[in-house]
């Protein structure tokens, strides 16, 4: 894949910035004064990512800027882990109210954009996208670290993984310095880590974990994960109809062979067993209304899992959502259940 197609894409999926935001104006405005957002996506009849992005932006941007005081007051401090301006984290921290005391857990979000887009903070109208995920977890209680990684056309796999793994390691390091900057007493040490990852950061998870030649089995990271958190994963890759655009799977592993040899869904089927029983428990998400081809990935990757655990793997639909409404409604109070639900298994597991 170009340059030239990689910044298509880029431009393609810049309803996250300000140049489309004149697009964001009608029919939509007008729908949503009438409508809950859970109401407008209902009613969008695609489910392709890029079908919906347009509309799902619309009908979110305004009810998250109503939102933006007790958004920002959850406090936020930016960090560095790595040589480059994408090695860049955000932690979010529970303000004193939600702190019962003891070590509080921490949950790494990694966000999708199709391996080439994406960015813990967003442009206009989106300015909130991630911050009201940070925020919303923050509130219960539940440190939120966001980092940044690098994307194509300058990386190639496993650089993306590795850089969430550097991020964690970064953190794991410096426990100190990031309950230092926390305007409420707060304890880290021994840390419960919670990894979850929407789309393409789902993958970038999943892979981190099923492959020891990034993670080794006696790395500090897997030591301190208590549980993993996929949602809307790209675990399988058919050329034919892909989920991404066409060519992103093969610029970012370099050939169709390379690629089809690293899918998570083989590297979970062919994981040995002392790999596979170092993993921590697993809790899968995916969107109601996400392309129907995710959707089937995530139930083959539930059911290879099962096979293989010999019991049920916690696995929910998030009902209404469609793959772009998932991470934008957590702080809006609608369309929260799937982070309610998510809260919760945290906090039951610490």
């Amino acid at each position: 894949m170009s340059a030239a197609s990689i910044r298509d894409q880029k431009e393609g999926l810049s309803v996250l910035g300000s140049e489309l935001s004149p697009y964001l104006v009608l029919p939509y405005t007008l729908l949503c004064t009438l409508l809950t957002r859970m109401d407008v996506i209902a009613s969008l009849k695609e489910t392709e990512i890029l079908s919906v992005l347009m509309p799902t932006a619309a009908a979110f941007s305004k009810v998250l800027e109503s939102h933006r005081a007790e958004i920002e007051m959850i406090t936020r401090q930016t960090f560095r882990y790595g040589e480059t301006e994408r090695h860049n984290l955000d932690v979010y921290y529970p303000p004193a109210d939600a702190v019962s005391g003891g070590s509080i857990p921490v949950l790494f979000f990694i966000y999708g954009g199709g391996f080439a887009t994406g960015s813990r903070t967003l442009s206009p109208p989106l300015t909130l996208a991630y911050s009201n995920l940070g925020a919303f977890f923050a509130k219960r209680g539940i440190m939120t670290v966001i980092p940044d990684y690098r994307l194509l056309p300058a990386v190639k796999f496993p650089e993306p993984a590795e850089d969430v793994r550097d991020a964690i390691a970064w953190f794991l390091s410096n426990t100190t310095s990031v309950a230092a900057a926390s305007p409420a007493p707060l304890t880290l040490s021994n840390p419960n880590l919670f990894i979850m990852g929407h789309s393409a950061g789902a993958h970038l998870v999943t892979s981190l974990f099923l492959l020891p030649s990034i993670l080794p089995a006696a790395s500090p990271i897997r030591a301190a994960t208590r549980g993993l958190i996929p949602s809307g994963g790209v675990f399988r890759f058919d050329f034919a109809n892909p989920v991404t655009p066409p060519g992103v799977i093969e610029q970012l592993y370099g050939s169709q062979e390379t690629a089809q040899g690293l899918m998570p869904i083989l590297l979970l089927q062919n994981a040995d067993e002392a790999l596979f029983q170092s993993l921590p428990e697993a809790f899968l998400l995916v969107s109601e209304h996400d392309p129907p081809r995710l959707v089937k990935m995530s139930e083959e990757f539930v059911k290879v899992f099962e096979g293989r655990l010999g019991k049920p793997v916690r696995y929910q639909v998030a009902a209404g959502h469609n793959h772009i409404s998932f991470c934008l409604a957590p702080s809006t109070g609608e369309g929260e259940e799937w982070a309610v639900q998510v809260a919760e298994w945290i906090k039951s597991k610490v």
